[in-house]
């Protein structure tokens, strides 16, 4: 049998685009995230995938009771 060293190719996997969080308006704490979240998702020293998918889901499930000041 001949064996030949040749190796697969690379495979180049694109990065999964998610929705664009939507904090809620007047909240600090949803204002806070996003700004986190930009820099994560952005193309500067900060981009995390990871990280940037970490804080799209805290904006998602930070509670806002309805009628609560805003």
């Amino acid at each position: 049998m001949h064996q030949t060293n040749q190796q697969p190719a690379p495979a180049h996997l694109s990065d999964i685009t998610l929705p664009i969080p939507r904090p809620a308006k007047g909240c600090d704490v949803c204002g806070a995230l996003m700004n986190q979240w930009r820099r994560a998702s952005g193309t500067g020293a900060e981009y995390s995938p990871q990280r940037a998918e970490q804080y799209r889901a805290e904006i998602l499930a930070h509670p806002h009771r309805k009628g609560a000041a805003k």
